[in-house]
């Protein structure tokens, strides 16, 4: 007991460490942060690898659900993308038609037709600064068409590597509703790829507060949202469409993020992106006959070319129409882009059209509150130290449905917006349950091994490997049980071991105790010890045996069988024993016992000391077993038996009712049911007092079976009382020896 506590203290330090220091390492460490990117990604695209390697699952897609994204949970998690968000993308056919740089004055003309078409806003993510290549007519002309729309925002960036800023040709900025930035990428994650979206321009993120960079630092201060808002930060291409398309301006939507991130404490960390549906489109719709040139995109990309032709379709028209358009290249080689969970190569302007999209939907995912990581990185340490004292199959699955139960809810909360670090929660989880099993195994087998080793010779291989399975069925330390006691002795063994040689004496005992052995096992019994000729046995103990009574009595009947198949069987033995049993039920202890050093599995009460009684109580009505009302009481029914009378011995003041079972019911041998019917008839005259008219009963039971020592018994007893009546007798018989 003292060696488990010390290791229970053990265990418990050792959680107690590794949930400190697992919630520290994932605080720090972006190896966690990779496999919670892994698990997101797994997710997200679960749904597609279903439906394209599950058979019949294809038939649960929707139309426009091209790639299996939305089968199953995906419906809920990956949303399809905004019909009026569309990509003016600058695609290969249009760098075919046109060259690289587009001109400048193509820019105006698609700004000019956009408006036609009746387009809300037009936002560029292509940069357009001053170059010595410029033509002032083509510059002029994009100027223009910019101040005429009022609804085009266009870019200042920073050179890469440096603090200078980067701005348009002349009078764009000016001509421009909105300026804003395309650095998105300040919050790459590990993996490459773009989750969180800062809205506003950034200088450093670490600050408390938060840095931005304003108009007021950039020459957009001259610009009119410059002059009147110096201090705004300068926003994304995202912010920019969500103020076109929501009419809010470019302040009121700083208010509302800073308002919103103060609220989670998000600030420093942007917001996370929901990306929509991935899905396959036709590639020039409007006068393409080639239906299987298709693009793959979650937004819908007009080419540039087909915008300056006029050649689009009816739904290419429809999505213009009241519409943001983001102008961006999607042609090979020339746009930056970042994997996404359905795309290694995402185009940089689908990012920010994720932005918009989630922005107008508000349904950016939000983490995990940091108390609920921190309370369950914490916590789920400890459950498989909980889940340890149930057995190996019930650990095992119990865990399995626990990391199932903790992968649901993540789908659940990814469903509702909110992104649980699965791996970081999980693994604390995982790693201590991994620990504890593999301890618990070890364990296991060095207790299946001390168990046969302990087990194996006195208990039925049925019920050792029972006990193997499930070792907790086994209990071992003393309690006080309903249970079952069996002894059985050899008569006359001092006059046999007189006789016998002692390798002779030696040899027979073992036939004869093997034998019994065999039997009692046969019906999961426990062999207690063996006491020179005496077997002692029990049952109800180590497993629970509803039936202990009944085993009891049939593995009784069925060394009685035993004794006759040996006694023909030995033929090397002149001497051929009989054998006596007693069973008797009750409550007893049990439990090792003994001393300090050495322990015995066994059992003591009245119960057993009755049962030995019994045992030598047989002497008394030279009868083979005896079993007590306790046992034979609620069994009778099962078996050919006799009552055998009411028995009072030394020491106790209370009879017990004996009985003499013979066989299963039915089974019994043709004298012996012959014998069994006068012997009733006559048992029953007798303790009516009818002992004269008893004696034709008994004598015609032993006419039937000759050798019957009860039916004797009853001739004398009923000789005896007619000779010497007998005064207040209770019908007890009163033994005078303990057998």
């Amino acid at each position: 007991m003292a060696t488990k506590t010390a290791g229970n203290k053990k265990l418990y330090a050792g959680i107690l460490v590794f949930s400190v220091l697992w919630f520290t390492t994932c605080t720090v460490s972006e190896i966690t942060r990779r496999l919670d990117f892994g698990w997101d990604h797994f997710i997200m695209n679960l749904p597609t690898l279903i439906a394209n390697h599950v058979p019949f699952a294809d038939r649960l897609m929707e139309p426009d659900d091209s790639f299996g994204n939305r089968v199953f949970y995906g419906k809920y998690i990956t949303k399809p993308a905004n019909s009026k968000i569309s990509i003016a993308a600058i695609d290969d056919y249009s760098l075919d038609q046109y060259g690289w740089p587009i001109p400048r004055n193509l820019y105006g003309d698609m700004i000019d037709r956009l408006k036609q078409y009746g387009a809300k806003a037009v936002v560029f993510d292509v940069i357009v600064t001053q170059s010595k290549r410029d033509k002032d007519s083509d510059n002029s002309r994009f100027v223009a068409a910019t101040a005429r729309a009022g609804n085009v925002s266009n870019l200042i960036i920073k050179e890469s590597g440096t603090e200078n800023f980067k701005y348009p040709i002349k009078g764009l900025a000016a001509a421009s509703a909105i300026m804003s930035h395309p650095h998105v990428d300040t919050l790459l994650d590990t993996d490459g790829q773009i989750r969180r979206y800062m809205p506003f321009w950034v200088k450093d993120e670490t600050a408390d507060p938060v840095e931005y960079i304003t108009f007021g630092q950039t020459e957009l201060k001259k610009t009119a949202m410059g002059k009147e808002f110096p201090d705004l930060p300068i926003p994304s291409i995202g912010i920019a469409g969500v103020s076109f398309y929501t009419g809010k301006h470019v302040s009121q939507l700083f208010y509302e993020y800073k308002r919103d991130a103060a609220e989670q404490a998000t600030e420093s960390q942007g917001k996370i992106l929901r990306y929509r549906n991935y899905v396959a489109r036709v590639k020039h719709p409007g006068w393409t006959k080639d239906k299987r040139d298709v693009t793959g995109s979650s937004f819908r990309h007009i080419s540039f070319a087909d915008i300056l032709s006029g050649r689009l379709s009816k739904e290419e028209r429809e999505a213009i129409k009241g519409g943001v358009l983001l102008v961006g290249s999607t042609a090979v080689g020339a746009f930056d882009y970042s994997p996404s969970p359905f795309s290694k190569q995402l185009p940089g302007v689908e990012v920010h059209a994720t932005y918009i999209d989630n922005a107008l939907s508000g349904d950016f995912i939000t983490p995990l509150f940091l108390g609920w990581t921190t309370l369950l990185t914490l916590l789920l340490p400890w459950v498989p130290v909980i889940l340890r004292k149930y057995s190996m199959p019930v650990l095992t699955s119990s865990g399995t449905g626990f990391l199932l139960a903790l992968a649901v809810g993540y789908v659940v909360l990814l469903i509702n917006g909110v992104l649980m670090p699965f791996a970081t929660v999980s693994l604390a989880f995982f790693l201590p349950f991994a620990y504890i099993t593999v301890d618990k195994g070890l364990a296991e087998g060095r207790e299946k091994k001390w168990i046969k080793n302990t087990f194996g010779q006195y208990l039925s291989p049925k019920v050792v490997e029972m006990i193997t399975k499930d070792p907790s069925k086994l209990s071992l330390g003393g309690e006080k049980r309903d249970m079952t006691a069996f002894f059985l002795d050899l008569a006359g063994f001092t006059t046999m071991s007189e006789k016998l040689s002692p390798e002779e004496l030696t040899s027979m005992l073992v036939e004869y105790l093997s034998a019994f052995t065999d039997v009692i096992l046969k019906y999961d019994g426990t062999v207690d010890k063996y006491i020179g000729d005496c077997v002692v046995a029990f049952w109800n103990a180590p497993l629970d045996q509803a039936d202990h009574r009944k085993l009891g009595v049939m593995a009784a009947i069925d060394c009685q069988k035993a004794m006759t198949r040996l006694n023909e069987a030995l033929t090397q033995f002149t001497i051929k024993p009989k054998c006596r049993v007693g069973v008797n039920s009750g409550p007893m202890v049990v439990g090792n016992m003994g001393s300090r050093s050495r322990l015995s599995y066994t059992v003591m009460g009245d119960t057993v000391n009755m049962a030995s009684r019994m045992e030598g109580a047989n002497k008394y009505f030279a009868s083979k077993i005896m079993t007590s009302e306790m046992t034979f009481g609620d069994i009778k029914d099962f078996f050919d038996y006799r009552y055998l009378g009411s028995i009072r011995v030394v020491g106790k003041l209370i009879p017990v009712k004996v009985y003499e079972p013979f066989a299963m019911k039915g089974e019994a041998e043709p004298e012996v049911k012959a014998m069994l019917k006068h012997y009733e008839a006559g048992i029953e005259k007798f303790y009516k007092g009818d002992y004269a008219g008893s004696l034709p009963d008994f004598q015609a039971a032993l006419a039937a079976r000759p050798d019957d020592g009860p039916v004797k018994f009853y001739i004398g007893k009923a000789e005896l009382f007619i000779k010497e009546p007998i005064k207040d007798w209770d019908q007890s018989f009163n033994l005078t020896e303990k057998g």
